[in-house]
């Protein structure tokens, strides 16, 4: 793992040192970029045909303020008649096209159209973040894409739906679900039932249940669907936490008290606090 962020520093040093102009038109090597630079990606999809895109070129990228939001991403130009297979990825069908993907290339936020200044303002401050608590888990899925990584970005997405403004939470967290189906893809039958399916099933069930507020139906589904007496030792302190806040929420201190009494044996106990005064 160290060497993967070696490579990308000195790749990131070796960009800072030419004179190359501010839009990248490499998809890969934009992903690498947003692995050692802790942004994410927005993608222009155009063509030198498309007069909304020549439009859009002047009249909103060009323009001071949008350059400077910029620098909080990676800025990736497609011509959709040069890189045809990025193009179908991600059915680049009609444009302007604008995407804002992870460093992994999964989608953030997408919409068709020609955006003025205004319009790409509030979209740029909205989705602006720093990825560093994802960088190595990034890394490791950009050099094969595993279960395990994809698991731990899912978990780290979720968080990331605590911090950021109410109006994209819901982007991070379905993009959290989209992590999760591919550690299923990820892993064998086997694996799955026996390391990932019931962490799976706490994050996707239940945390994001809890992250929308709905902590009657939280508790409703883990009395249905867990036992205590079966939860893995990885999963207990997640066990814990999600009865913990739920119980917070419904003002039940009596109840409350005990899953914190719980909560406070695990490792992470602190960083679980902190998460539970965020929610």
């Amino acid at each position: 793992m160290k060497k993967i962020i070696l490579s990308i520093v000195f790749f990131v040093a070796v960009i800072q040192q030419s004179n190359a102009t501010q839009w990248m038109t490499s998809f890969e090597d934009a992903k690498k970029l947003s692995i050692a630079t802790n942004k994410l990606i927005v993608i222009d999809f155009w063509a030198t045909w498309c007069k909304p895109c020549i439009k859009m070129e002047s009249d909103t990228w060009n323009q001071p303020e949008i350059q400077e939001l910029l620098n909080g991403f990676v800025p990736l130009k497609i011509d959709i008649d040069v890189f045809r297979k990025v193009s179908n990825k991600y059915s680049a069908n009609r444009i302007p096209y604008v995407l804002i993907v992870d460093a992994n290339g999964e989608v953030i936020y997408n919409e068709t159209g020609y955006k003025d200044k205004s319009q790409m303002l509030k979209v740029l401050k909205k989705f602006t973040i720093n990825t560093s608590a994802l960088q190595s888990d990034y890394a490791s899925f950009n050099k094969e894409p595993n279960a395990e990584a994809a698991m731990s970005i899912a978990e780290k997405y979720y968080d990331t739906s605590i911090y950021v403004n109410d109006d994209v939470e819901n982007d991070y967290m379905n993009l959290a679900s989209n992590y999760l189906r591919m550690v299923k893809k990820l892993s064998t039958k086997k694996e799955y039932k026996e390391k990932y399916e019931q962490k799976v099933d706490l994050l996707d069930d239940a945390y994001r249940l809890l992250l929308r507020g709905k902590s009657e139906k939280v508790l409703e589904i883990l009395k249905n669907k867990f036992k205590e007496s079966e939860i893995a030792s990885e999963n207990k302190g997640l066990f814990d936490f999600i009865h913990f806040v739920a119980y917070k929420k419904l003002e039940d201190k009596d109840n409350a008290k005990l899953w914190y009494d719980k909560l406070k044996t695990d490792k992470n106990y602190k960083f679980y606090l902190l998460k539970s005064r965020k929610i």
